[in-house]
């Protein structure tokens, strides 16, 4: 019985760990930000590091401090961050699309960045290289595809 709580209370701080890391960046393609885990920054993450930075995240959730985070609350919190994030990838696309950084995007930035992936696409795509994209090709390309959403346990939408 012992082993058993033991085990089970190993099993659930290492799930809140992972669920407090992945919170941030919400898995998937984006590393954890383990270093917002690491307060002290000594490289290390300790219990009282983790308890401080979930008790941040609740608090930030509770808008009005009462001790309790409602559904509102809670949605309210979510959006927050998924608006974060929209603005952080915004920032980075805009700066892509502004090859000369002068906080402007010209018809010819957007046109030459939109031709260098609209090229390598083809390319991709055109396999014999003669410069047309056929039906065989077109096929082949789509096969792919959802052979790499397979893989990365994305079905179709719809």
């Amino acid at each position: 019985m012992k082993k058993l709580t033991i085990a089970a209370l190993i099993t659930l701080g290492v799930g809140s760990m992972a669920y407090v890391a992945m919170a941030d960046d919400h898995g998937g393609r984006h590393a954890p930000a383990l270093e917002k885990l690491d307060l002290n920054q000594d490289g290390n993450i300790s219990k009282d590091e983790l308890s401080a930075h979930r008790a941040d995240r609740f608090a930030s959730s509770d808008t009005n401090g009462d001790g309790v985070v409602t559904k509102d609350e809670f949605a309210a919190f979510a959006e927050a961050q998924r608006a974060e994030r929209m603005e952080k990838r915004q920032e980075r696309r805009f700066a892509r699309l502004d090859t000369n950084s002068d906080g402007v995007i010209s018809a010819e930035e957007h046109d030459a960045t939109a031709a260098k992936r609209m090229d390598r696409m083809f390319e991709r795509v055109d396999t014999d290289g003669d410069g047309v994209i056929s039906e065989a090709e077109r096929e082949a390309a789509k096969e792919k595809m959802r052979e790499r959403r397979g893989k990365r346990g994305m079905g179709r939408r719809g």
